[in-house]
């Protein structure tokens, strides 16, 4: 997802530099247009005319590009929006299910203790012994699952953590980006 937003940010700056051109080469005939007139063996009052017309056709172009582009930057901050939104939901998914295989784990460990403990019960006075010594083995892989559960929950935690500073990061870059676009 983030390698796709950055892809469209790519190609985003890269049809600014193809507007960008093409609006000067528009500015560059519309003044090539006006020298012409200005040139032309017309009265003032005709040459005045045209004058007018000319700007009046510049400035309804110059509007329309400055909307266009205004509506293009909010298209673009709606997508980088909605990409990191759709992070932030898989991540967040991604934590829970990590979360719920771990508690699913924490219940086979114990479930396993249980019957083991039912065995030895029914085994009599010569496995107590060998009870004692198995529980203590016991204590300590649920120790360990707990440990580990925590472990993978801190990393868990961390990851998502420095994903969801990432993802601000980049979202707060995509918003000035976009504000000082809107502000050309």
């Amino acid at each position: 997802m983030l390698f796709e937003y950055l892809d469209g940010k790519r190609r985003e700056r890269e049809r600014a530099r193809i507007a960008r051109s093409i609006g000067n080469i528009v500015v560059g005939s519309l003044v090539g247009a006006a020298a012409g007139v200005l040139f032309a063996p017309k009265s003032g009052e005709e040459t005045r005319a045209d004058i007018a017309d000319k700007s009046r056709e510049l400035a309804e172009v110059a509007k329309e590009k400055s909307l266009d582009t205004a509506d293009t930057l909010s298209a673009k901050a709606y997508e980088a929006q909605t990409a990191v939104r759709n992070t932030y939901d898989d991540l967040k998914l991604r934590a829970a299910i990590k979360a719920d295989q771990m508690k699913d784990d924490a219940e086979i460990a114990k479930a396993k203790a249980r019957a083991i403990g039912e065995i030895v019960r029914e085994e009599g006075t010569v496995v107590k012994e060998e009870l004692a010594n198995s529980k203590e083995e016991i204590k300590e892989s649920v120790k360990e699952v707990a440990e580990e559960a925590k472990v993978q929950a801190e990393v868990s935690g961390e990851q998502l953590k420095e994903s969801g500073e990432k993802i601000a990061k980049a979202a707060e870059k995509a918003g000035d980006k976009s504000k000082k676009e809107l502000d050309k």
